[in-house]
């Protein structure tokens, strides 16, 4: 029974965001314990604390970005946008050209935690002087949660697909810089 819902959730996000969540089916059906405690890990990823909407969400698409090449970048854009982030926003981070305040520390502090950049002590000390110390642990969470799903769908031999990323219709050139540490 727990196995069918699982499908039946995993069915309807791929029908919502026209997702192939092939992985995720094959981890459900090999091992129902192993998939409740990857969900279990994830949700540490829904948790905002004081962390500006725009920084949180931007803090995934980097994420997301450095461990894909397309199709989680795009369902974590099409999440964001769902949720209220600004297209231009999500564009402007996606091609590398500077944007909303927020939303540009949240993703340079997500990349900088990622890439063990030069960068992440002055990144970690504007974060955690303007948001506090519970943003810094939320964008921290957001940034290790988000590139599990890319990780996890390597690993099982489905990440081999990639496109384009596509913000509210329109085809996005992704800044290739952005992609790989």
């Amino acid at each position: 029974m727990i196995k069918w819902l699982m499908h039946r959730y995993i069915r309807k996000m791929e029908a919502h965001y026209n997702y192939d969540g092939t992985y995720m089916h094959e981890m459900v059906d090999a091992t129902l314990a192993g998939s409740r405690r990857f969900l279990k890990i994830q949700s540490a990823a829904d948790w905002q604390g004081d962390a500006p909407a725009n920084a949180w969400w931007a803090a995934g698409l980097a994420s997301a970005l450095l461990e894909d090449c397309g199709p989680c970048v795009q369902i974590g854009t099409d999440i964001a946008v769902e949720k209220g982030m600004d297209v231009n926003i999500i564009k402007a981070l996606l091609s590398g050209t500077p944007t909303d305040a927020n939303a540009q520390l949240g993703f340079d502090f997500s990349r900088a935690l990622l890439t063990h950049s030069d960068k992440l002590d002055e990144l970690r000390e504007q974060v955690e002087s303007k948001w506090g110390k519970a943003a810094l642990i939320a964008l921290s969470l957001r940034a290790m949660t988000t590139r599990n799903f890319p990780i996890l769908k390597r690993a099982l031999g489905h990440a081999k697909t990639c496109r384009r990323v596509r913000v509210a219709g329109v085809e996005i050139a992704v800044n290739p810089v952005l992609k790989a540490a």
